[in-house]
């Protein structure tokens, strides 16, 4: 083999090698990664619950408050003698209905 051969022999082989070495350390780095990620994760996912059951518990509350206006308003109108119509005018179609 003359030199120039040789030249070219071995930096082909220096740059395989750095070429394995990187494959391997790229590997390496990202099969160590998620289990920082994952742990990341879970604390997201911990934070965005915490948020969802405080809007769970503030939509129970307003819920609770629509529905005591509602008692307070039926007794209102149960005080008063005022009969609340029917939904959809159920009531009166039925009236109508039985008068023909």
């Amino acid at each position: 083999m003359d030199r120039y051969s040789m030249v070219v022999a071995l930096t082909g082989q220096l740059c395989g090698t750095l070429l394995l070495i990187s494959v391997i350390v790229a590997w390496t780095i990202r099969r160590r990664s998620p289990a920082i990620t994952a742990n990341d994760t879970v604390q997201r996912i911990e934070s965005r619950l915490t948020e969802m059951q405080q809007s769970l518990d503030a939509v129970a509350i307003e819920v609770e408050r629509i529905s005591e206006a509602q008692r307070f308003a039926t007794k209102l109108l149960s005080e008063r003698g005022v009969v609340a119509p029917e939904a959809n005018g159920i009531r009166d179609g039925a009236s109508r209905g039985a008068g023909r």
